[in-house]
Protein backbone atom coordinates (compact mmCIF):
# COMPACT_ATOMS: atom_id res chain seq x y z
CA UNK A 1 0.00 0.00 0.00
CA UNK A 2 3.20 2.63 0.83
CA UNK A 3 4.26 1.54 -2.47
CA UNK A 4 0.65 2.73 -4.11
CA UNK A 5 0.99 5.57 -2.36
CA UNK A 6 4.60 6.80 -3.35
CA UNK A 7 3.50 6.04 -6.66
CA UNK A 8 0.47 8.47 -6.22
CA UNK A 9 2.84 11.37 -4.69
CA UNK A 10 5.65 10.70 -7.59
CA UNK A 11 2.64 10.87 -10.47
CA UNK A 12 1.80 14.62 -8.43
CA UNK A 13 5.64 15.68 -8.76
CA UNK A 14 6.29 14.89 -12.38
CA UNK A 15 2.93 16.76 -13.25
CA UNK A 16 4.07 20.18 -11.03
CA UNK A 17 7.80 19.43 -11.89
CA UNK A 18 7.24 18.40 -15.90
CA UNK A 19 6.01 21.83 -17.18
CA UNK A 20 9.11 23.56 -15.52
CA UNK A 21 11.44 23.63 -18.51
CA UNK A 22 12.83 25.93 -20.99
CA UNK A 23 10.37 28.76 -23.07
CA UNK A 24 11.80 27.53 -26.14
CA UNK A 25 11.03 23.97 -25.49
CA UNK A 26 7.59 24.98 -24.52
CA UNK A 27 7.34 26.35 -27.32
CA UNK A 28 7.72 23.26 -30.08
CA UNK A 29 5.18 21.26 -27.95
CA UNK A 30 1.36 21.67 -29.01
CA UNK A 31 -1.21 23.51 -26.71
CA UNK A 32 -1.48 21.38 -23.37
CA UNK A 33 -4.66 20.86 -21.10
CA UNK A 34 -3.97 23.29 -17.30
CA UNK A 35 -5.37 20.13 -15.64
CA UNK A 36 -2.63 18.53 -13.33
CA UNK A 37 -4.32 14.75 -13.30
CA UNK A 38 -2.19 12.51 -15.15
CA UNK A 39 -4.93 9.89 -16.77
CA UNK A 40 -4.21 7.00 -15.82
CA UNK A 41 -1.57 7.51 -13.17
CA UNK A 42 -3.58 9.57 -10.40
CA UNK A 43 -6.63 7.48 -10.68
CA UNK A 44 -7.16 5.08 -7.81
CA UNK A 45 -5.59 6.89 -5.37
CA UNK A 46 -7.53 8.11 -3.20
CA UNK A 47 -7.17 5.79 0.14
CA UNK A 48 -8.94 5.89 3.39
CA UNK A 49 -7.27 6.47 6.91
CA UNK A 50 -8.07 4.04 9.60
CA UNK A 51 -8.86 6.72 12.37
CA UNK A 52 -11.01 4.77 14.81
CA UNK A 53 -13.53 6.06 16.94
CA UNK A 54 -15.66 4.09 19.83
CA UNK A 55 -19.25 2.99 19.41
CA UNK A 56 -22.28 0.77 20.94
CA UNK A 57 -23.79 -1.85 18.72
CA UNK A 58 -25.61 -4.70 20.07
CA UNK A 59 -23.05 -7.43 21.12
CA UNK A 60 -25.05 -11.13 21.09
CA UNK A 61 -22.08 -13.15 19.49
CA UNK A 62 -19.92 -11.48 22.04
CA UNK A 63 -22.16 -10.99 25.07
CA UNK A 64 -25.12 -12.64 25.04
CA UNK A 65 -28.83 -11.43 26.10
CA UNK A 66 -30.07 -10.31 29.34
CA UNK A 67 -32.89 -11.80 30.82
CA UNK A 68 -35.99 -10.65 28.17
CA UNK A 69 -33.90 -12.07 25.20
CA UNK A 70 -32.91 -8.47 23.94
CA UNK A 71 -29.12 -8.52 22.56
CA UNK A 72 -26.21 -6.40 25.38
CA UNK A 73 -24.72 -3.70 24.25
CA UNK A 74 -20.72 -4.02 23.08
CA UNK A 75 -18.19 -1.52 22.46
CA UNK A 76 -16.30 -1.27 19.79
CA UNK A 77 -13.80 0.65 18.10
CA UNK A 78 -15.24 1.67 13.85
CA UNK A 79 -13.06 3.02 11.27
CA UNK A 80 -12.71 2.62 7.37
CA UNK A 81 -9.91 0.17 5.81
CA UNK A 82 -7.99 1.74 3.44
CA UNK A 83 -10.00 0.61 0.59
CA UNK A 84 -12.96 2.50 2.41
CA UNK A 85 -14.80 -0.10 3.93
CA UNK A 86 -16.43 -0.02 7.24
CA UNK A 87 -14.69 -2.28 10.04
CA UNK A 88 -15.65 -3.00 13.72
CA UNK A 89 -13.54 -4.57 16.07
CA UNK A 90 -15.26 -5.69 19.69
CA UNK A 91 -13.56 -3.92 22.51
CA UNK A 92 -15.61 -5.46 25.29
CA UNK A 93 -19.21 -5.74 26.76
CA UNK A 94 -21.01 -2.93 28.43
CA UNK A 95 -21.65 1.12 27.64
CA UNK A 96 -19.67 3.88 27.11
Amino acid sequence: MKRWIAACVLAGLLGVIGPARGAEEQMSRPPRSESLELPGLTAGCHVCEWRPKLNQKAAVEQCGTDEAGQARIGIFECGFSEDCQRVCHFIRCGTL
